[in-house]
């Protein structure tokens, strides 16, 4: 008799226990849904920065070997096409891997100190690459001197 009223009593107890072990496992499936969309979010942002960055490099190299040409006149002391303020844009089309991607390079050359025979070049690079919703944008800056 007593058995029997125990097993009444506890009616409906694996029901709520089942109903809580279901919710705490959507739970945990959502928080890991979450989870891996921020982690793809992340890994696509970083490579969308780091072909804006291989882009800045390759249009920075491109400026810098405009203003230093290898085949240079000895009249011309090594001075290459750096006139202050150009700028130069280029959109990668054709080249894989930096589909998207827009620079805009400059050079500006500056005459050093007083009494110094040197003159200075700067060079800066920015690129943007981007898809949709995701920009990524990176500068290079390389300074020389010519003596």
């Amino acid at each position: 008799m007593r058995l029997n009223y125990r097993l009444k009593r506890q009616q409906g107890s694996m029901l709520v226990i089942a109903l809580f072990v279901i919710i705490i496992m959507a739970l945990l499936g959502l928080t890991m849904v979450r989870l891996l969309s921020a982690s793809a979010d992340a890994v696509i942002h970083e490579v969308y920065g780091v072909r804006a960055l291989q882009a800045a490099q390759s249009s920075l190299e491109r400026q810098i070997q405009l203003a230093f040409p290898l085949t240079q006149d000895l009249n011309n002391e090594g001075q290459g096409n750096c006139v202050n303020g150009a700028t130069s844009t280029k959109l990668f089309v054709n080249v894989p891997g930096l589909e998207n991607c827009l620079t805009v390079a400059s050079c500006s050359p500056t005459d050093g100190f007083a009494g110094e025979t040197v003159t200075h070049y700067s060079f800066e690079s920015t690129a943007t690459c981007g898809a949709g919703k995701v920009i990524a944008s990176r500068t290079v800056a390389v300074d020389a001197i010519v003596e």
